[in-house]
This record gives C-alpha cells, structure tokens and sequence, in this order.
C-alpha cells in the first residue's frame, strides 16, 4: 500500500496538466498513488490523463457533473493510503514536497494536517510572498490567528490524515461552496489541538485572472455559515473564535470587493459580516465597499 495517495481534480486544464504531472513524477520521493477525478473536461484535458492511466501512473476516474470540491471528495474516498496529498492541476510541485511531507510525518506520528507553503506565479514570475509562519509545529491559537491575516494554507500543498478527512465530510458543498477550500481548512484547524507548518516553499500555484471573478457574478450562497460558525467555535477559546471570524470577514469582503469591481450589489456581503470579527482594517474596507457606484469607480482611479 502506498504511503500517499495524491488526488488530482481536473476541469480543462489541458494548458498546465502536462507540466503538473511532469512535477508529481518526479518527486524524489516515490511511495505513493495518484487519484485523477476529471470534472467533464471538453479540451483534451480527459484524454491526456487517459494515457497516462494507460500507462499505469494513475487511476482514473470522471464525474460529469459537481465541481473541484466533489472531485476532490471522491478522490479521497478511493484513495488506499492514510494519507492524502490534494494536487491541483494548475500547480507545480517542486522536487521534494513529498520528502518534506514524509519526514515531517515521520517526526510528527500526532500530527494529522502537515501544510507546506505555496507562492503564486504569474507566468514565469514568482510573487511576493506574505508574512508567514516559521517551520515547526504549529497550535491551533497561532495557526487561527495566522490564516486571520493571510491564507497561509493552499489546498494544494497540504496532507492531511485520510481517517480525519472522511470523519470531517470532505470539503464542504452546498451553501459554502464558495471559497469551500478555506471553510474546510478553518473547520480542521477547529478540531485539531496543533498542525505542522513547513516555510519552504514547495508548490507553485499559476495565478490565473480569470480565477478572481469566478464566483462574483453568481448569487449569493444560502446563508449555512451561521449554524458552521457554532459549530466550529464550539470548542475553541474567545480569542480563537475572534480569529474564526476575522478569518470569514477577510474572505467575504474579498468577495465583495469582487462583486463591487463588476457594479453588482454588495449587500448580502455586508449582512453577513460579523461584527465581532471586525477589525480597523475591515471597518475601512466596508466604507469603501458602501459607497455609491460611482463614488466607488472615482476611488479607485
């Protein structure tokens, strides 16, 4: 039995899915699967990983209907490892991700989320990374108070413990599917004591425009995230939860921000605002947010 089991979702991405999985071979470290779950790809995307399963280098599977969430979920539940690497295909895995994964496992036996960081590409351009946190072990307090003020965590450079990720449900769908990777991450860092955190950067994640409207001109989610918040917070401290909730602020005033930049209405985004979770930073952001359309355009130029 492999010791990882890497699950890929698939939507169209025939542009970057030869370089991603040309980054997954040639990992040093060689003890795992990979789970390809193509969404309905129209652009060869199912066809190329057709011949690599043919080849033997991964099993395949399609779902014609859900999104990267569904996909991911399924991939999780044919997975034979313990542990699961989730592997987008617009990312690059740079050689040793694996490794560094496996000695931190090794190091680590009671921790079951292992996170590594990430950096954003914009064609052959790293960006500047935001403040981290340093390498180590990692409580739930500093991990909240972390991803707070940045998303420290990216899906696609995570592992997490496969036992833990069934009992949690798998990446939320439904009402918080939008940004439903983050929801998940922060519903993980509720119900674990401590995560390990590795500040070398071991995925490259292709920025893509198109990707910052994708949810912007949908309607607003049905509102599931009040009951989410009590259950989440349920066992977390008044200073952890106030990191919960800054945390939902940040996202869902990026949303907006979104929403506003295209001219459509923002205020299902500032009802769901919380304001025990409001900071100076955010009180800024909600009177930009609240100004007229055209006052809006006027302050932005």
């Amino acid at each position: 039995m492999a010791f990882f089991s890497v699950v890929i979702s698939v939507l169209n991405q025939v542009a970057t899915l030869t370089d991603s999985l040309a980054s997954l071979y040639q990992q040093t470290y060689r003890d795992f699967e990979v789970i390809a779950v193509d969404g309905g790809s129209t652009d060869g995307s199912y066809q190329l990983l057709e011949q690599h399963a043919g080849k033997g280098r991964l099993r395949l599977y399609r779902q014609d209907e859900g999104g990267a969430q569904e996909a991911r979920n399924f991939g999780a539940e044919q997975a034979r490892a313990a542990w699961l690497v989730f592997f987008d295909a617009d990312s690059i895995l740079l050689f040793d991700h694996l490794s560094r994964l496996a000695d931190a496992i090794g190091k680590h036996a009671d921790i079951e989320l292992f996170v590594n960081a990430y950096q954003q590409m914009e064609g052959h351009r790293r960006l500047p990374r935001t403040a981290s946190l340093p390498s180590g072990v990692t409580t739930r307090r500093e991990a909240l108070a972390a991803i707070a003020q940045h998303d420290f965590i990216h899906t696609g450079a995570t592992c997490i413990r496969r036992g833990r990720f069934l009992a949690l449900g798998g990446f939320p769908l439904g009402g918080l599917r939008d940004d439903g990777d983050i929801y998940f991450w922060l519903k993980v860092l509720c119900e674990l004591a401590a995560i390990h955190y590795d500040n070398t950067v071991t995925c490259l994640w292709l920025s893509d425009d198109r990707n910052g409207n994708r949810d912007a001109g949908e309607p607003a989610p049905p509102r599931s995230d009040a009951e989410w918040l009590a259950q989440c917070s349920a066992r977390l401290s008044w200073r952890e939860a106030r990191y919960l909730r800054a945390t939902i602020n940040r996202k869902v005033l990026a949303r907006a921000a979104r929403k506003k930049r295209l001219g459509l209405s923002v205020k299902a985004e500032l009802a769901a605002i919380s304001l025990s979770g409001l900071g100076l930073s955010h009180c800024a952001r909600v009177a930009v947010l609240m100004l007229p359309q055209s006052c809006y355009e006027r302050y932005r130029k």
